[in-house]
Formats: structure tokens, sequence, C-alpha cells
């Protein structure tokens, strides 16, 4: 009976939203698994499990987020990004007194799970990079990356110094943070409408994949010297020039590290073993972690994140290079799966942080202010800057629209400031990053729905539509311009007859 069910059939509808078998199926194998992990952890660390134990409180915090994440993401029309569900529900947990993570586990556990979510998040960001779109449109790309999350940086920061009255150093740092747009969401809703065909006359997804992840290199790579400036092992230093040596230390050594992990990845294994693309993406995952988990014991602030990001880009582009028909969706898959489990771990244990009860009430106008006008002045140079580049201005402002999604970075690299203010035990230091942390919340809280349900909802309307048939066969001319372009010497021993069956059946040959 199981066997002859079609998945596709409804069991249960409410308003646009249907149940099906594949769903229940669904719901049923992640239940079990659930269980099975819970009865591992029981069996090894035995009691602390159990209801009232500190692993217990953090296991239920994980689902609650994973359920509420993926619950409201699912709502039809809405395109909420899961990890706004998933910080509201550590909020939930937190603020009704039901778990509070830092007098169960402590903060020193937290700031290393926080460590190692976020290294998937620079190695996702990492793979996104490409130079396709760098090639046929540089000046476009270049200027879309830099130019409205630098002028961003700068109001957040103006506004922060004399709105919120803190230091310049402070006031940059912030400035950084909040000028990070999401890639996660802003990709993933312009794959949804690349799918129905809008954008694809232009080609918008590839460009605005490569800008988003050029965005967040950028931001991180600012970042690690602005920390720099605020942390400071040195007391003695007083003025802003003496900590630019620090911060230009941690940006080359994290660039020095990812260019060297990043070709050794390139050429071992060898692109002949049989099993090189599982040991590719292990070697990713430990090089990417032993750089973030390396950077925050030596303290070097963000180099570890910078490292990660080149050095994943270096490596894909690498057996790109090496491979003549190189497919890249295994390592996509594979970081997504992971992704797909670590993000409720990052959004509920950030979301267990947040305490609104301890909120000033006076200050909560001044955070939404700059978190703002911050927005304007970003989608402002967005569209201005634009303006000699091939399109029209509907779809200028798509991408202003686009440009505006937040959430992930900013949930991963405002607890940094905290944590490493708490280890100081400066008061001063710990209520200023508890205000970066508050004004980080209202930026993903507010900017990651909205900007979500903007760009579905306003897609339709301001991109072109094709046709999927016509697209499909664009992508098959432009696969065989990329092979027309190879070394004849390669493509006469795959036509030659001594070439094996699994080597020829290996390459993705379109049909013609």
């Amino acid at each position: 009976m199981l066997r002859e069910i079609l998945v596709t059939d409804v069991i249960f509808t409410c308003f646009e939203l249907q149940l099906t078998w594949a769903d229940l199926f669904w719901f049923a194998t992640v239940s079990g698994l659930v269980l099975l992990t819970w009865a591992i952890l029981y069996f090894l660390l035995g009691d602390m499990v159990l209801p009232g134990g500190s692993i217990f409180g953090l296991f239920i915090l994980v689902i609650f987020s994973y359920a509420l994440g993926w619950t409201l993401a699912y709502i039809p029309r809405l395109n909420l990004p899961p990890i706004f569900g998933m910080l509201l529900a550590g909020i939930i947990i937190r603020n009704t007194d039901v778990y509070n993570i830092y007098d169960v586990i402590g903060p020193d556990t937290t700031s290393k799970i926080r460590i190692f979510c976020l290294t998937f998040i620079m190695v996702r960001a990492g793979l996104q990079l490409t130079t396709t779109a760098l090639r046929a449109h540089p000046m476009f790309v270049m200027i879309l990356s830099l130019v409205p999350c630098t002028i961003e940086m700068l109001a957040v920061t103006v506004l922060c110094k004399y709105f919120l009255e803190f230091p310049w150093n402070w006031s940059f740092m912030t400035g950084s943070i909040l000028a990070c747009m999401s890639p996660v969401i802003t990709i993933s809703c312009m794959l949804t409408l690349a799918e129905q065909g809008y954008g694809e006359d232009k080609g918008l997804l590839s460009l605005l994949c490569t800008a988003a992840s050029i965005d967040s290199v950028h931001i991180v790579a600012l970042f690690s010297i602005w920390f720099s400036f605020v942390f400071s092992n040195d007391d003695e230093r007083t003025e802003w020039w003496s900590y630019i040596p620090g911060g230009i230390r941690d940006f080359l050594l994290g660039l020095i590290v990812g260019i060297i992990l990043g070709f050794a990845l390139v050429f071992f294994p060898h692109r002949n073993h049989k099993y090189s693309t599982w040991y590719r993406i292990a070697g990713l995952t430990v090089a990417s972690l032993m750089c973030t988990t390396a950077a925050s014991k030596l303290t070097v602030t963000g180099g570890g994140y910078l490292a990660t990001l080149i050095l994943s880009f270096i490596a894909i582009r690498g057996w790109r290079i090496l491979t003549i028909s190189f497919d890249t969706t295994p390592f996509h898959r594979a970081f997504y799966f992971l992704w797909h489990f670590v993000q409720p771990i990052l959004g509920g244990v950030i979301g267990a942080d947040i305490d609104f009860r301890n909120w000033p009430k006076s200050r909560f106008g001044l955070y939404f202010i700059c978190v703002l006008m911050g927005i304007s002045v970003r989608s402002t140079t967005t569209f201005l800057t634009t303006i000699r580049m091939p399109f029209t201005w509907k779809e200028r402002l798509f991408i202003a629209i686009a440009w505006v999604p937040k959430g992930t970075v900013q949930a991963a690299l405002a607890p940094m400031a905290f944590e490493r203010a708490r280890k100081e035990d400066d008061p001063t230091k710990i209520e200023l990053a508890l205000d970066v942390v508050r004004i980080s919340v209202i930026t993903i809280v507010f900017l990651a729905p909205f900007g979500a349900i903007s760009m579905t909802a306003s897609g339709p309307y301001l991109l072109n539509k094709i046709d999927i048939e016509e697209h499909r066969r664009e992508r098959e001319l432009s696969y065989l311009r990329i092979v027309a372009l190879q070394p004849v010497r390669r493509l006469m021993k795959l036509a030659d007859h001594s070439c094996s069956s699994e080597e020829w059946n290996s390459c993705d040959w379109p049909v013609s």
C-alpha cells in the first residue's frame, strides 16, 4: 500500500497550503531522526539530556527553532526567510523564562557554537562567487557590490556617533555590521524568480549572486579592521592611527592563509581520484573550520572568516579550470544540507541571547531611526549607481529592492563584539556591545521579512519574463561555447574510441 501511494496526492488543504503524502513522509522522517538523536545523546551523556538537564534545554531550543523557522517559511506569498522564524523562536524561549542559555551552558560554549555556524555562511558565500558575471559586466558588478554598502556603512557610522553617542571606533564597527546584506535571502528569492523566467533576459541571477558575494567579502574585511580598532590588547595606545597595523595584519593574514589553503585544495586530491568530490567537500569543510577556530583562539578577529571566503572561492574556481565538465551542484547541495541543520542552531542560540525586558525603551526609537535611514541611503545609492547601466528603470528599482534584505551576517557578527567585551569584563564596552546586538536584532526582524516579501512581490511587475524553453536553449548554447574553447587535444581524447565509457558519460553533453 505504501509503495502504490502517489506522494503528490493532497491529504489536507488549509487556505492555500496543501499537505501531501510527501510532506507527511518528510515529517515522519524528521520526527524519527529527532527521537533517534535524543536517544543517542541520552545513552552518551545520561541525565543531562533529560528534562531539567543542561543539554535538554539546548536540544528543545534547536528543535523549536527549526520547526518555527520552516513553518513560517512555508506560508504562501510571504516568503519569509527561515532565519527570521528561528531567531523569533529563541527570543520567545528566552523572554518567557523557559530557557536561559547563559545560565545553563555558559558564554564560552555559545561563542563556539556561533563560530561553527558562521563558518558555513562564509563557505556558501565563497562558493557563490563566479567570474562569469564579473567578466561580462565588471564595472557594474564592482560598483553594485562595493559602493552601496560602503555608503551605508558611512551613513550608519555618523548616525551611531551622533544619535546613539558611540565612540568613533564603535560607530565604524557597527556600521560595517549593519551594512552587509544577506546573500542567503537575496539569492534564494532571486532563484525563485529565475525559475519562473523573471530577469533571465539580462542574467540578473548571476549578476546579483556575484555582487552579493563580493559585498560579503568586502564587509567582512572591513569588519575585521574595525573590530581590531575596538578590541586591542594594548591599552596604552590612544591615537586612532596606532590601531591600523593590527587591522591590516588580520586582513593580510586572512588573505594569505586563504590563498594558500585554496590552492592546496585545488590540487589535492587529484581530479581523477575515485572519490575526489567527497574528499574536496571534506577538505573544504575542515580547512574552513580550522581558519575560523584558529582565528578565535589567536584573536585574529575577522581574518578567519575572510580566509574561509577566499579559500572556498579559489578552490571552486580551480576545480572548474582543471575539469572540462565540472559540476558544482554536489558542493552547493552538500553545504546547503549542512546549513539546513546548522541554521536553526545559529538562529536559536542568538535569539536566546536577547532579553527584550532589559531594553531601554528610550533608545528603541533611535535604533529604528538608524536602521531606517541607513537602508534608505543604501537603496537610493543603489538606484543612482545603476543609471548608466543597460537596465530599465524598473530593473534598477528591483535591484535596489534586492539590496535591502539583511539577517544572516548580522546574526553572526554582532554577538562577536558582545563576547569579546564580556571577556574583557569592561562595563562600558559591555553596554556598547549590547547596543550593537540590539540594533542588529532590529535590523534582522525588520529588514529580513520586508526585503524577502518585497522581492517576491515586485519581481513579476518589475522584471521581464522569458520563455523557459528559450532559457534552456540559451544555457545549452552557452555550454557548447565553453566546450568549443577547450584544448583540441583534450576533446580528441574524449572522442577517441580508446576513451572509456565512464569517462565519456562523465561529460554532461547537452542534447542537440
